[in-house]
């Protein structure tokens, strides 16, 4: 399925709750697990919360990611930015 585009569907900040987190499985499906699972791992959105500027991404990662020393630093980088370029400039990805 293709990701939803933010500008296809309207303002990322305007959606609503129910709209923000199918959009963001949506990227992540599209853009992401398929590298996680690749090398044995995954990930959850756990929850999303508005922290104005910001909509905050909580996330947990599953299986090899878990216990991965990159999933800290570029992996959680690589999410964030993904996000960012095909959802919403304000958004910020944190793990549990």
């Amino acid at each position: 399925k293709e990701a939803v585009n933010a500008s296809a569907t309207g303002d990322f900040s305007k959606m609503t709750m129910v709209q923000r987190i199918k959009a963001i499985d949506a990227v992540i499906d599209e853009s992401v697990r398929q590298f996680l699972i690749a090398d044995g791992g995954n990930m959850e959105v756990i929850d999303i919360r508005d922290n104005e500027p910001y909509v905050d991404v909580y996330i947990r990662y599953l299986g090899a990611c878990s216990t991965c020393s990159t999933s800290t630093t570029g992996t959680l980088y690589a999410i964030e930015s993904t996000l960012k370029q095909k959802l919403y400039e304000n958004i910020r990805v944190l793990p549990i």
